[in-house]
């Protein structure tokens, strides 16, 4: 918190802070399991609740073409995707 009020402090001797330069000041967000679930949707092509259904539910993918990506982003081998 000390380092936000240093540099808003910094901020308001050369131009004062506003509300969107503060929001676009702070970090991007890092979040794998949600970057792994969009890559997966977008290479199959198919929604991110459909690769929700895939990887936390157990339902597997219609098209082999989909495990396949599913193997190739994890290193997993398709017998070892849903094994329990």
């Amino acid at each position: 918190m000390e380092n936000i009020q240093t540099s808003n402090t910094f901020e308001e001797k050369s131009q004062k802070m506003t509300l969107k330069g503060y929001y676009q000041g702070l970090p991007m967000r890092s979040a794998p399991r949600y970057d792994f679930i969009t890559e997966v949707a977008r290479r199959c092509k198919v929604t991110e609740q459909t690769v929700r259904n895939w990887v936390l539910y157990g339902m597997k993918p219609q098209q082999h073409i989909h495990v396949e990506v599913l193997c190739e982003l994890t290193g997993i081998s398709e017998e070892d995707l849903w094994k329990d």
